[in-house]
């Protein structure tokens, strides 16, 4: 019952909370214009469930004109995502308008460049996140929510949100790092992410930003600006002292590889701005979306039992009692079968940004016009009937068949599509696998508040903070 009353009211809040615009009937690839004052004040209600009520009045293509910055189109249907993302993925840049909201902070690394320069960079970082070399962190991932699962007491109330950020984040350090950096140190580096994620949550959720100086005295920009130059100071230091180590001493992780990496045509080494630039695009995106993944995974199995019970009867099975290692992995299909779910409904990343470098012709002759914001929203595609029966619930049991070969190529995208799909995808699913499965063995966690979305932030994001009450199983 709880499970049709939450997709009730999802449904119930998108659909009728919209007033002051008529939209008008559906007209299949016919792209259709939403009133952009309309727009505005509802998303900042609404949030990521505008894009089912977008694509299902408007149809699969919506677009606003938006004052000052001109138009946006919003795409729903796979054709037209994997035509922009792969087929045709040389007629895209990334959004100039969302570059300059981020260059200040990623600098010029995988997230935010293009052209040449990003296809060198990512051919000389590609190999280093192949399977082989990721799973020699498993071992770190589940020694962390091991030793989280051990902080842990029973009936104790947790900040969800907090823990799984707290997890993601010393995971990403060891793995940048090799080991936890000492308290002084990490409260430091939290600090200074706090501070830059903080001022770029808001800065994104006003595009007018983008228009302004990075020295502008505004509290977001200030906070932003007091993040980046902590996190520099803080890379640049551990990048001295790697280079002192030498490449025969130092360890095997991720700023060793970037810092000893040669140029295979050239044999140059990243200089040191390279090397700050991915290590901070890693930072924010490597903990903030894994942290996001485990937190709405473990909502969604607070309130569907029969998912719960599933995962806990396969965790039991295989694992007896010891601990998750990648090798487990493959024995535990309905583990990776409720994190692609969770993806599904939940993609940390909800729309991936694309800016058009001259007129692009879709099929039926809609136009995407140079210059345009365009976002392929997969918030709304992976919810949508045609592609997933069923889509607002929760059902891990639809991936353990033969559904995602059957697919349509652009239906899910939890990770993007074509050149620029997340580098570090594989390393993303074996950490949720692997910290999933070490906490929920010997866990239960019950929901003590409603969760919600946060409205006007790139990422997917928990509203308000979600406390749960833990159980020992």
């Amino acid at each position: 019952m709880r499970a049709k009353t939450t997709r009730f009211l999802t449904i119930r809040r998108a659909y009728t909370v919209i007033k002051g615009v008529s939209p008008p009937k559906k007209g299949g690839n016919i792209m259709q214009t939403v009133p952009f004052l309309a727009l505005q004040r509802h998303f900042s209600r609404l949030g990521p469930d505008i894009a089912l009520w977008l694509r299902d009045q408007y149809g699969s293509r919506t677009q606003v004109n938006v004052p000052l910055l001109g138009r946006a189109v919003y795409l729903f249907a796979p054709d037209d995502l994997h035509d922009m993302l792969v087929r045709r993925h040389d007629q895209f840049i990334k959004p100039r308008l969302l570059n300059r909201l981020t260059t200040a902070s990623f600098g010029q690394g995988l997230f935010t460049s293009d052209g040449e320069a990003w296809r060198k960079r990512r051919k000389l970082m590609q190999p280093h996140f192949h399977h082989v070399h990721i799973r020699r962190y498993a071992d770190r991932m589940v020694a962390h929510a091991a030793k989280m699962s051990d902080s842990w007491h029973n009936g104790e109330t947790r900040p969800l949100d907090a823990d799984m950020h707290a997890l993601t984040f010393r995971i990403l350090l060891d793995t940048l790092f090799s080991s936890d950096a000492d308290a002084h140190q990490t409260d430091h580096i939290a600090d200074a992410m706090h501070d830059l994620g903080a001022g770029l949550t808001a800065a994104t959720r006003n595009p007018l930003y983008a228009a302004l100086p990075t020295w502008f005295p505004l509290p977001a920009l200030r906070r932003r600006r007091r993040g980046e130059q902590a996190l520099t100071r803080l890379v640049g230091e551990a990048i001295s002292q790697r280079r002192a180590m030498g490449e025969d001493s130092a360890p095997h992780d991720v700023l060793s590889l970037l810092v000893f990496s040669r140029d295979e045509e050239t044999g140059a080494l990243l200089d040191d701005r390279a090397i700050h630039d991915e290590l901070v695009t890693l930072y924010i995106a490597g903990h903030e979306t894994t942290a996001l993944t485990l937190g709405w995974a473990f909502v969604a199995l607070a309130q569907q039992p029969h998912a719960e019970a599933a995962l806990h009867a396969e965790l039991d099975s295989v694992l007896g009692g010891a601990l998750p290692t990648a090798e487990s992995l493959a024995q535990l299909p309905y583990t990776q079968a409720v994190i692609k779910e969770v993806l599904r409904l939940y993609p940390p990343a909800w729309f991936i940004a694309r800016e058009p470098v001259a007129d692009v012709m879709l099929d039926g002759g809609d136009v995407l016009p140079k210059g345009a914001l365009v976002l392929g929203v997969s918030y709304g595609t992976h919810r949508d009937p045609t592609h997933y029966p069923d889509p607002l619930a929760f059902r891990p049991e639809r991936w353990l068949g033969d559904l995602e070969k059957s697919l349509p190529k652009g239906a899910y995208l939890p990770f993007g599509l074509g050149p620029r799909t997340c580098i570090g995808n594989g390393f993303a699913l074996m950490e949720s696998q692997l910290t999933l499965a070490t906490l929920a063995q010997r866990w239960r966690l019950s929901l003590v508040d409603t969760p919600r979305h946060a409205v006007g932030t790139l990422t997917l994001a928990f509203g308000a903070p979600v406390r749960v009450r833990v159980g020992r199983r």
